[in-house]
């Protein structure tokens, strides 16, 4: 087992476990009602103060297990390198919300009035500043499906990662049903299963790097080994 690509499974799996983490201590993930976040956050300032540390080590760690894993191949294939780059991409966009994080933290400071002005500048950065945000994070999910396509066809991982993310959105899609036609209710639960089927696939295929004998399925057994003799070569 090659050493880099053993060490980029294990920054890979806190990579990806920070990654939900830091959704998770957010309060109501995936609201952009400017008023809205300011009153929640105020309420737990101390959870996005975790939140914005959570996203930016996530970031380091996805960072530097791609170019460990870049470092690792000497031949890509299209898929797995335009994954890997995606994905290189998603974490500065992680990196990036963290700090739309911090600003919601540092608006609600109390020696902070939250009056029309304040209000208007977290619309803002609600509205017109996903333009920048939302293109840095698109590629995250985009890489991360790539690059398990892309390694599973070159007997890298196994296709349990990709299983891992249908699985999760699926799971996503009838919670959010369910809670808006039974329930008439928004579920947080709808995006933390949806962000946990990801990095819970993120998490598996860093396991896989790390313990090879995971991969072996009768469909890519014999480009397993291939990979194997190419790692001691």
């Amino acid at each position: 087992m090659n050493e880099s690509i053993q060490t980029a499974g294990y920054l890979l799996v806190m990579a990806a476990v920070t990654f939900w983490l830091g959704w998770f201590f957010m309060p109501d993930p995936g609201t952009t009602d400017a008023a809205h976040i300011l009153q929640i956050v105020k309420a737990a300032r101390n959870d996005v103060l975790n939140s914005v540390i959570t996203q930016i080590v996530s970031s380091i760690l996805f960072s530097v297990a791609l170019c460990l894993l870049s470092q690792h191949f000497l031949h890509h294939k299209k898929m797995t390198l335009t994954g890997i780059v995606l994905l290189n991409i998603g974490a500065m966009g992680l990196c990036a919300d963290a700090f739309f994080h911090l600003l919601a933290y540092y608006m609600t400071d109390n020696t902070v009035h939250v009056q029309e002005d304040v209000v208007r500048v977290m619309a803002f950065m609600q509205t017109g500043g996903l333009i920048f945000l939302v293109p840095l994070l698109l590629p995250f999910f985009i890489g991360t499906l790539l690059l398990t396509i892309g390694l599973n066809k070159q007997g890298v991982i196994s296709k349990r990662p990709l299983w891992i993310m249908i699985a999760g959105f699926v799971l996503a899609l009838v919670i959010g049903l369910v809670s808006f036609y039974v329930f008439d209710h928004h579920s947080n639960l709808v995006s933390l299963t949806l962000l946990g089927g990801v990095a819970f696939a993120q998490a598996w295929m860093g396991f896989e790097w790390v313990h090879p004998d995971q991969r072996r399925t009768s469909a890519n057994d014999d480009a397993g080994y291939a990979y194997s003799d190419h790692s001691a070569a």
